[in-house]
């Protein structure tokens, strides 16, 4: 369902200004810090990226708790000492964003719109990648989709970024389908990049598994999964007025307990069923909330 937001339908998600703020604290944030992140290139330090192989870099004496499945028998019967292998992972050097900008997505209680924490974390990303001299590639889905090849230099990758920014249209009754989606993300994401699916996944069920399967057999696949907090937890704020993607309202008596705690139950599901969904195809979940700060959501400590 969706709520109408409080900004007009003819502003930006995030201006100019907002994009250069975003690239000089990535800037930054590549400059100083050494935490792991989940954005693929966020500063000279390692990804959490499986990769797609492993390349032989260095090898070191064996320490308590290593995987005698690493271990370097010829060094270790020249040497007498117990010998491991150091490898270093390799991932592609491209990034492909799916940014959601559906109807689903023009909805927000607190923070923001789920579109705009979209294009933020899609901006953060972007930033990221060109930092590391990546290219980056995208989609971005609307009433239909629209295409941005790989590029590494910032003004063509403004462009996929403004267009993920720029006013929201109005809802289409006729939405373009995941599997749709999912299919021409195969068709269009060269083999090897990083593909990063930014959505609320609304419509992704079980019947997707094969064309998210096929998606990681190629890729790298991290799912940035929007929620408003008013999607798990129903808020006692009284009678609502809610419209759905297709235009129906109705409203809703929120000071009903016993409602508010069937729809937490069915949204604590809804969500665990996607987590499932997810994990079982080889795609790492990320949870972006629209009322906490994206680029602390985006940057993992550990």
């Amino acid at each position: 369902m969706t709520r109408t937001p409080h900004n007009p339908p003819e502003t930006a998600l995030l201006s100019i200004t907002d994009l250069e703020q975003l690239q000089y604290k990535t800037t930054e944030q590549n400059l100083r810090s050494r935490h792991h992140t989940i954005a693929p290139t966020i500063g000279q330090r390692p990804s959490i990226f499986r990769g797609h192989g492993m390349e032989l870099e260095d090898v070191r004496a064996y320490q308590s708790g290593d995987d005698v499945r690493h271990m370097d028998w010829r060094a270790t019967a020249r040497s007498g000492k117990p010998t491991m292998k150091v490898f270093r992972e390799e991932r592609s050097q491209g990034l492909f964003l799916m940014i959601d900008r559906r109807a689903s997505m023009n909805f927000g209680t607190r923070g923001e719109l789920k579109a705009t924490t979209a294009a933020r974390s899609a901006a953060i990303l972007a930033f990221s990648a060109l930092a590391a001299h990546d290219w980056v590639a995208g989609m971005i889905v609307e009433t239909d989709e629209q295409f941005f090849s790989g590029v590494r230099d910032i003004n063509n990758v403004l462009r996929l970024l403004q267009a993920a920014s720029a006013p929201l249209p109005k809802a289409d009754k006729h939405a373009i389908p995941m599997s749709t989606l999912l299919i021409q993300i195969n068709r269009a994401a060269e083999r090897g990049a990083s593909i990063f699916l930014i959505s609320d996944f609304k419509d992704l069920r079980e019947e997707h598994a094969p064309l998210l399967l096929q998606l990681t057999t190629a890729h790298e696949v991290w799912a940035l999964h929007v929620i408003d907090p008013a999607e798990e937890m129903l808020p006692a704020a009284g009678k609502l007025r809610m419209a759905s993607p297709n235009g129906e309202t109705f409203v809703i008596d929120t000071t009903n307990a016993s409602l508010r705690a069937r729809y937490a139950q069915a949204m604590t599901k809804q969500h665990a069923d996607l987590a499932r969904l997810f994990s079982r195809t080889g795609i790492t979940l990320q949870r972006l909330y629209t009322h906490k700060d994206t680029f602390e959501q985006l940057t993992c400590h550990g």
